[in-house]
């Protein structure tokens, strides 16, 4: 449930690149600005009527908080979930913004009162779900990668590091666990698969020790995830080990420089966020090297 909000991007991303795979424009134009807010308004009430039907189906009981089982069912790697969902929503809107012809500063400002308004639609929803409730660490993640783009425009070494994604099946322990507690989830529910799930940080060396020792592309990337030891107590996942790797990363913009369409640059930013197999080692819980990890 914790990465529902990638998914309630996921329709709006695809609507604004085959809409908006033209020219930027200048001047603020109406006719975007409709263009966007129209694929914003119909992707959005389609990916909530799938939620809806999906994750909020159970009766509804009064509002409350979560009651501490969030900060242990995934060991806070669904808060990373939040903040990649945070950040792509801001980055999402603020993309529309630009080229509808809205200032920069303006419409990184606009995407991250998108985002944040987005992440807290979601903990209202979860506030009234009988499985879930109102988290403030998930509100407060999720903001803070809405956020994150202001910051890289106003901070130069900021915009050396990014966040990225991926998943990949290693095990069926998500599946096994509900089986166990009578669920069926779906053959391909990967957005509550968090031990299959790893969410990176990557960073430029080159421009934090101003050499080029390294190709311009390729950066080192730390990565966080969640292992496949958890079992069940009263219903409730618990146990597990947090998984930490290093890894290299490749920098899509910069390896593709040389496909610079308009569509290309758009398709190089988005991919962007997706971390790439890649040599990795990994430190914790146990030492391991992987020639390729994703």
């Amino acid at each position: 449930m914790k990465f529902k909000n990638l998914f309630l991007l996921f329709v709006t991303i695809v609507i604004y690149q085959n809409l908006s795979a033209q020219n930027d424009s200048l001047r603020i134009n109406k006719k975007r600005i409709f263009i966007v807010g129209s694929s914003l308004a119909i992707g959005l009430s389609a990916s909530y009527w799938y939620a809806q039907n999906s994750w909020w189906s159970d009766k509804q009981i009064p509002f409350h908080f979560d009651d501490g089982s969030d900060l242990t069912y995934a060991l806070n790697v669904d808060k990373f979930g939040h903040f990649i969902g945070g950040l792509l929503s801001a980055d999402l809107f603020a993309s529309s913004m630009k080229w509808s012809g809205i200032e920069q500063k303006k419409a990184l400002w606009y995407g991250a009162a998108f985002g944040s308004g987005l992440q807290l639609a979601i903990e209202m929803k979860d506030a009234y779900a009988p499985y879930w409730g109102f988290s403030k660490w998930d509100l407060a993640l999720g903001s803070a990668g809405a956020l994150w783009p202001v910051a890289q425009h106003y901070n130069n070494h900021l915009k050396a590091i990014n966040f990225k994604f991926s998943y990949y099946k290693h095990s069926d322990i998500y599946w096994e666990l509900d089986r166990q507690r009578g669920k069926e989830p779906g053959k391909y529910a990967w957005q509550d698969d968090y031990p299959n799930q790893t969410y990176w940080a990557t960073f430029d060396i080159n421009h934090f020790t101003g050499t080029s020792f390294l190709p311009e592309w390729l950066n080192f990337a730390v990565g966080f995830g969640l292992d496949d030891s958890q079992h069940l107590e009263n219903g409730k996942k618990m146990g597990g080990d947090n998984e930490w790797y290093i890894a290299l990363d490749y920098d899509i913009p910069k390896l593709f420089k040389n496909w610079n369409s308009p569509i290309a640059q758009k398709l190089k930013h988005w991919l962007n966020y997706i971390h790439l197999p890649a040599p990795t080692i990994r430190i914790s819980p146990r030492l391991e090297f992987y020639p390729l990890f994703i």
